[in-house]
């Protein structure tokens, strides 16, 4: 009994009329490589075939012959090449006994004897949620921490005093008015009209 074809899954197949190659890939992360390209027998006596059917109008059955050949033998020929395909890359993958899946090197793990997926590298995850731990404890800081708390709310960019526009100056140019917040005697800043520190509870100076 013939060996059965394996590797049925994670490949693909770039045969074609003159020649034979297949793309065979891992199961875990999809990175594979290539067959050597085999050139196809058949497909070059085909060729002479059709070249002999063009130059004779198909005199003695060249088209036809070549047709019929394809069919049965062309698929015997590119079972053989898949065959040979399969033990070229056959040392490039490991097929997991749990999951089935075949992986290249990168993704077995040879201590476990299993794939990564079954089996995940103990070194790898500890630095990748080490990675997760201090970025989520960076976003969390940067959320808590005050970018701004200062209270803008009284400052102004016309005169209270005479109406001129003022833009960020501290006093107006127009009639010398302060513009700026006042400060409590801590040097607070706080709004207009209020007596007293938000911040200190301390005094505010009616000449601040």
């Amino acid at each position: 009994m013939p060996d059965l074809i394996n590797f049925t899954n994670n490949y693909r197949d770039l045969s074609t009329d003159t020649g034979f190659q297949f793309e065979f890939c891992c199961d875990r992360c999809g990175d594979g490589v290539r067959s050597q390209f085999k050139a196809s027998i058949l497909g070059t006596a085909s060729s002479v075939l059709n070249v002999a059917s063009n130059l004779f109008g198909g005199l003695f059955g060249a088209s036809n012959a070549a047709s019929s050949a394809r069919n049965a033998t062309w698929e015997r020929e590119h079972d053989g090449a898949f065959r040979e395909a399969i033990e070229e890359v056959r040392s490039r993958f490991t097929r997991c006994p749990r999951c089935t899946n075949y992986v290249c090197a990168s993704c077995w793990n040879q201590a476990a004897g299993l794939c990564a997926n079954c089996a995940p590298h103990i070194g790898t995850e500890m630095a990748a949620s080490k990675a997760d731990v201090a970025l989520q404890q960076m976003r969390e800081k940067v959320s808590a921490s005050t970018q701004f708390s200062s209270d803008i709310s009284g400052k102004r960019t016309i005169c209270p005093a005479c109406g001129a526009p003022t833009g960020d100056m501290k006093f107006c140019g127009s009639c010398g008015a302060r513009l700026g917040l006042r400060r409590c005697s801590n040097g607070h800043e706080v709004g207009q009209g209020m007596r007293f520190c938000g911040e200190c509870g301390g005094a505010v100076s009616e000449n601040e």
